[in-house]
């Protein structure tokens, strides 16, 4: 490494620094350094100046030494320039008071006072010590080298008399100077015995001066650079043995954990010892585990007992969907509630009717109500309407509140997964804190643990939405049902006299997916003349073409959903219009105040 490249890697500190431009900082007419070496390697700085305020109204002087510097063949490191004990004295009584401020690598110095201007020359002392300047035994030079830049180009003051002198335990061997924008321009240095002098005269704004003096080998006691660790990206997540063991002891410790607490809080409970599908009878304690593997079921010719449509949609995925609210209603029609009529083009037309022996529950007769509002014939394209907004949101809190209720889940399906969200945001949150704080040391691996604990939680918080051994027998039972409604054909349909089994399963089939089967496992039967459809509860396509059938409940359950969709959009949109017309208030003619835009605040410093 040549002696200009070693000089620019331990190049030292102190900047002049005022905001804005030269012309707005008073320049020095005078600018004394006197640097003392001692033989432990520290330098004890003393600079006497004058700062010419005649020229431009000031307060003080301020500084910005560098406390560290880049290693330019280490990425990782930090050449370190530790500064203390600073003190400031006036010679002319000018404030000293002093604020010092040390921030990324920095120190920044203020002297004087916020409210006193000075607009005449004032004198001042400025002393403080500073390490790492001196590199021992230099490979090239084979010379102890004292290496400092007492300014640097971003000085914003210009200086008319600039003199450095280094003061050192044993007499100069060598010496040499720089200056300039880059450091580049050799400026003039002699030296007397222990004694070195740096002289530029004027030193204009915007460039700095670099100053090296060279000693005999072991004149410092083979002190050594400063460096410090350089916190990177590459470096704070080092892989060696340590952080690799480590992190992998979490890391299966995180991975252990996610599974006991999806095994303990993220599977159902169910009845040990019963048959799916059964509940113990009455009187008859039964023991309660947790589900382990996929259960058998076996066909159910009917669905559960005295359980709606919407609550099966519900348990199903612990998830109150609109198909579970569009299968409600078709239900309610199957059962004498209403009635639905193809209004072609796509709309259907609702007509509510008296049916007192069939009992409504009390999210069934809210979702009457709601949608029957204004009267007791609405079309499906009526319900785009503001005033219907909130139809859905509403039913899916109802049939969320139904199925706790009936003790079907632990907890609310709509809330229980908030818990591990919540702790998996957190554990995120933690382990970007671990990343930044660990990873100054280089041992940023450690957030993985916490990152595989947190992400494993977010993801598996949908199996949080646990049911209780009820809930997972009459689970069980609606997915024997399930079975029969997916494989039936048309010879094994089981009939009750004087019951649509059709009509009366038709909404399941919409829940589970299979309404289009189910339909033309009917319009077969129709063909072979072994069941005459008795749709009163529906006016339009005709069940014998199981397609049209199939396309016109497709519209009305796709209908419907979109008209929610746009009654929410409305009463959104709505509500904004009335927000924003609101806002104007009163005219600036009325005598002021009210609506004013693109004000402006003054005042003073």
């Amino acid at each position: 490494m040549g002696l200009a490249a070693l000089l620019l890697a331990v190049v030292g500190i102190l900047s002049l620094v005022s905001p804005a431009e030269a012309d707005d900082n008073a320049p020095f007419t005078k600018y004394h350094i006197d640097a003392t070496l001692t033989p432990e390697g520290v330098t004890e700085v003393s600079i006497d100046m004058t700062m010419d305020f005649s020229q431009v109204r000031g307060r003080g002087p301020t500084f910005l030494i560098q406390e560290r510097q880049e290693d330019g063949q280490n990425p990782d490191e930090w050449f370190s320039f530790p500064v203390s004990d600073i003190q400031v004295s006036s010679s002319t009584g000018a404030r000293t008071d002093t604020l010092i401020q040390r921030e990324d690598g920095q120190v920044y110095v203020q002297v004087g006072e916020e409210s006193t201007f000075y607009t005449e020359p004032q004198s001042y002392v400025l002393t403080y010590t500073v390490e790492g300047l001196i590199v021992s035994d230099q490979a090239e030079s084979g010379l102890d080298e004292f290496s400092w830049t007492p300014v640097n180009s971003a000085n914003q003051s210009r200086v008319e008399d600039f003199e450095v002198t280094v003061n050192g335990p044993v007499d100069v061997s060598r010496t040499a100077c720089f200056r300039g924008p880059e450091l580049r321009t050799e400026c003039s240095s002699t030296s007397s015995g222990t004694t070195a002098i740096y002289s530029l005269g004027e030193l204009p704004a915007g460039e700095g001066v670099q100053v090296v003096a060279g000693f005999p080998a072991g004149t410092f006691g083979g002190v050594e650079q400063i460096k410090t660790r350089r916190v990177t990206a590459g470096n704070m997540f080092e892989l060696n043995a340590a952080t690799g063991a480590a992190t992998g002891v979490l890391g299966l410790g995180a991975i252990a954990a996610l599974v006991s607490i999806t095994r303990r809080h993220g599977r159902d409970d169910v009845y040990v010892g019963l048959t799916p599908g059964l509940t113990p009878g009455k009187g008859q304690e039964a023991k309660v585990g947790k589900k382990s593997g996929k259960q058998n079921v076996a066909v159910a010719f009917r669905p559960p007992k005295n359980v709606r449509v919407g609550e099966v949609g519900t348990l199903i995925d612990a998830t109150a969907d609109a198909v579970d609210i569009s299968a409600t209603l078709v239900d309610l029609a199957v059962r004498g509630h209403l009635r639905i009529s193809d209004a072609g083009n796509n709309d259907h037309l609702l007509t509510r009717t008296r049916q007192d022996a069939d009992p409504l529950e009390s999210y069934e007769g809210k979702l009457l109500e709601r949608i029957f509002k204004h009267g007791n014939e609405v079309r499906i394209s009526q319900l785009r309407d503001a005033s219907y907004a909130g139809i859905q949101d509403k039913t899916k809190s109802d049939l969320y509140s139904r199925v706790v209720a009936r003790k079907w889940f632990k907890s609310n399906p709509a809330t229980a997964q908030l818990v591990p969200l919540g702790l998996g945001a957190f554990l995120l949150l933690v382990g970007a804190g671990v990343a930044v704080l660990f990873g100054q040391f280089g041992w940023g691996l450690l957030a993985i643990p916490f990152a595989i604990l947190g992400l494993g939680l977010i993801l598996t918080s949908g199996r949080f939405r646990t049911r209780t051994a009820l809930g997972s027998a009459v689970l069980a039972e609606t997915r024997g049902f399930e079975l029969y409604l997916r494989t039936a054909e048309a010879n094994q349909i089981k009939f009750e006299e004087g019951v649509d089994i059709f009509s009366r399963y038709l909404p399941y089939a919409m829940i589970f997916g299979v309404a289009d089967r189910w339909a033309k496992v009917f319009a077969d039967l129709g063909a072979m003349g072994l069941y005459e459809p008795n749709l009163s509860w529906y006016y339009g396509a005709n069940l014998y073409n199981s397609y049209a059938f199939g396309t016109a409940l497709g519209n009305l359950s796709h209908g419907f959903n979109n008209a929610m969709a746009e009654a929410t959009a409305a009463a959104a949109a709505a509500e904004a219009q009335s927000a924003s017309g609101s806002s104007s208030g009163f005219s600036g003619f009325s005598g002021g105040g009210g609506f004013g835009g693109g004000g402006a605040s003054m005042g003073s410093w």
